[in-house]
């Protein structure tokens, strides 16, 4: 049975859609359920609400996360399995020997930022 070539480019769009820093980041926020709205992403981030939108824009767009509105607030969750998979084949692969995982790492480095503030 041949793959179908669609299947590719699905996949590789998903991988492109991570492959971006601030993507990335948005991704581990979310994963660290600390995070559940946009507003709070903003807040998190210190990013305009423009970015923070383009960057969960790409994410829906490649099924990767769901956005629901709740009056003013849009409710963000990340698509399981395959979001959270990807996330920790990614950070078993950048941290081999620690088994550290970009949730913790992020943490760790947001605390440090929001003090040095």
């Amino acid at each position: 049975m041949n793959p179908d070539p669609q299947d590719f480019r699905r996949a590789a769009g998903i991988f492109k859609a991570l492959a971006h820093p601030g993507r990335l980041e948005v991704a581990c926020l979310l994963m660290s359920e600390r995070t559940h709205t946009q507003k709070q992403l903003i807040e998190e981030l210190g990013w305009p609400q423009s970015t923070v939108a383009r960057h969960i824009g790409m994410l829906r767009s490649r099924g990767l996360l769901t956005a629901t509105r709740h009056g003013t607030e849009v409710h963000l969750e990340l698509v399981k399995p395959v979001t959270v998979h990807l996330m920790d084949a990614v950070c078993d692969w950048v941290h081999p020997d620690t088994g550290e995982r970009f949730t913790n790492r992020f943490r760790d480095l947001h605390e440090v930022s929001s003090h040095e503030a």
